[in-house]
């Protein structure tokens, strides 16, 4: 038994000493220094999804799901995420960003109708799995990323 609780112990530290490492290395880079830059060396030249769910509980879903998320404070990195909603334009847009204020991505959420929205990522170019960042954005989105998407205690 006692043998048992050590072996747990260990498994414990290796995950979260893999799960840093992959934090430090996909979730502070790549990036770039402005929006523009961003924007103009994208995968794809952005990436988008068509959802069926309003623009604004997309937003929100999204923001939420980023600020529990992506957004973080770590030994030697930070990062935060920022946004902005514009309901006359019927948009929303949510970046995340280092200290330094570098981009790491950027998430324009359109109204393209009733209970429809496009949902364009922004990532480097050399992101590495783009499209399956693309897809959990989409879930988070809709609000049914498990980890990310969590109701708020009434």
């Amino acid at each position: 038994m006692k043998n048992y609780f050590k072996f747990k112990i260990l498994l414990s530290v290796v995950m979260l000493s893999s799960f840093t490492a992959c934090q430090q290395q996909f979730v502070t880079t790549p990036n770039l220094p402005t929006e523009a830059s961003l924007v103009a060396d994208s995968v794809g030249n952005g990436l988008e999804t068509e959802l069926n769910i309003d623009y604004v509980t997309a937003f929100k879903n999204l923001k939420s799901a980023y600020s529990r998320c992506v957004a973080f404070t770590g030994e030697k990195d930070f990062v935060f995420t920022d946004n902005k909603l514009e309901e006359d334009l019927e948009m929303g847009t949510l970046f995340a960003r280092t200290e330094g204020g570098a981009y790491l991505s950027k998430a324009l959420i359109e109204s393209i109708g009733q209970n429809k929205t496009r949902m364009t990522l922004f990532l480097p170019s050399s992101y590495k799995f783009a499209q399956s960042r693309l897809k959990l954005d989409a879930q988070r989105a809709l609000g049914k990323d498990p980890m990310c998407n969590v109701a708020k205690p009434i």
